[in-house]
């Protein structure tokens, strides 16, 4: 069991990306609320995202001050360094390091073995499409997501737990706004994904610097404990 957590204010949001096992009462919805009233996401539970997207290509940019934004591209088969499309999903800085690194750690490793055994495209190293023209754009935001692989398929799914459902529950107005949005589902090789772990390693150095003391500490109490971010 893998989880995650999404601060906000004092309570948390915890990812079970399996079933846990314990003894608790269990019923086919994703959210839960735990005796501390921290919520909890059951992601075996989630409707898989009913928009799917292609993806050629992938990266990810972030600034200070803004959110991680993670790229993804089709190729124009008739037009060279061009994108026929350009996906941006957006992670708040906390969620991208707790969830999308914080999450996948066993995930990559377990993929890089698979990967060894294959041929690298050692030309895709050439390619920057980060600094190519799309004709199509569209941009969304996520706070969480699972990933798999069949072979040298990968698969991402990106869900949203919106922020004002959180904020409402916290502020003792109830839990119906706890509902969980499934964005998208993008598939990639597992030699692009790869790619784009390694393009995340400075972004999350980066946000460790910053990342408030408070939300450390709280990881690392996590981790002494033997729970995943």
């Amino acid at each position: 069991m893998n989880r995650g957590e999404k601060r906000q204010g004092r309570r948390s949001v915890q990812l079970d990306r399996h079933p846990s096992g314990r003894s608790e009462v269990r019923v086919l919805d994703p959210i839960s609320l735990g005796p501390d009233k921290a919520i909890r996401v059951d992601l075996s539970l989630l409707s898989a995202p009913s928009n799917v997207y292609d993806a050629d290509f992938a990266w990810v940019e972030h600034r200070v001050g803004s959110a991680v934004s993670i790229f993804f591209g089709k190729a124009s088969r008739d037009s060279k360094q061009q994108l026929r499309t350009r996906l941006e999903v957006r992670y708040p800085p906390e969620g991208f390091v707790s969830h999308f690194w914080g999450n996948t750690r066993e995930f990559e490793l377990s993929l890089r073995d698979f990967a060894a055994a294959w041929p690298q495209d050692k030309s895709r190293n050439e390619i920057d499409p980060s600094t190519w023209p799309a004709a199509r754009d569209h941009s969304e935001w996520v706070g969480f997501e699972a990933m798999a692989h069949s072979g040298t398929e990968a698969m991402l799914d990106f869900y949203l737990l919106p922020a004002v459902g959180v904020a409402r529950f916290h502020k003792s107005q109830g839990s119906s706004g706890l509902q969980v949005i499934p964005i998208v589902r993008v598939q990639m090789t597992i030699f692009e994904l790869i790619r784009l772990f390694d393009l995340a390693v400075p972004i999350v150095d980066e946000i460790n610097q910053y990342l408030p003391q408070a939300l450390q500490t709280a990881r690392e109490a996590r981790e002494k404990k033997g729970e995943r971010p």
